[in-house]
């Protein structure tokens, strides 16, 4: 490397640095350009379609185990029973959200649409466990028992209802069986011997 390039080099640094000092000094001196945002207090718009942190109502939602399938890394976990109606019920409903890329395939094949994406985008936090949404507050074991118990007591009444049904129905026969036999003394005439 020879003298001519080392002072090349000088030039091209000096020449660099004047055109960011330029940049620099116009924003600086310019009040009408603010470009730093007072974080916490000010918060810059959030655009629309932005996909922020994931959010489920999980009154609307059927437990169909779409989001589950459909998510590329796993994030989503749901635990879901049949109840007494043949629906199911969801036992507990997590996501991930340290875990999750935002792509937004869950919410897109969510056939109730009761998964969204929300305007959030900040949670630090110390701890992984603190990264995972939990949507129903119940534990999975207390859902499970109840909705268990649940359809026991559909099936006993049922059981009942069949058994009521069924007396119902051996009355209505033994009435019409009654019904035909002739009484002993109508219009038919005893035959002598």
């Amino acid at each position: 490397m020879g003298l001519k390039a080392y002072l090349d080099d000088i030039v091209e640094a000096v020449v660099t640095t004047a055109k960011g000092m330029r940049i620099t000094a116009r924003y600086g001196v310019d009040p009408k350009e603010e470009t730093t945002m007072q974080y916490p207090e000010e918060r810059w718009e959030i655009p629309e379609g932005y996909r922020g942190f994931l959010h489920n109502d999980v009154k609307k939602c059927t437990a169909c185990t779409m989001c589950v399938k459909v998510c590329p890394i796993d994030c989503i976990s749901l635990e879901s029973v049949r109840g007494a109606d043949k629906r199911m019920v969801l036992a507990s409903y997590d996501i991930n959200i340290g875990r999750c890329m935002y792509c937004g395939l869950c919410v897109e094949v969510c056939p109730p649409k009761s998964l969204k994406h929300t305007s959030g985008y900040e949670m630090a936090s110390v701890a992984r466990g603190e990264l995972i949404l939990h949507f129903i507050a119940e534990d999975a074991a207390e859902i499970k028992a109840r909705v268990a118990r649940q359809v026991a007591e559909a099936a006993a009444k049922a059981e009942e209802a069949a058994k009521a049904a069924e007396a119902a129905k051996a009355e209505a026969q033994a009435a019409s069986k009654v019904a035909e036999v002739p009484s002993s003394g109508t219009a038919e005439e005893k035959k002598p011997e």
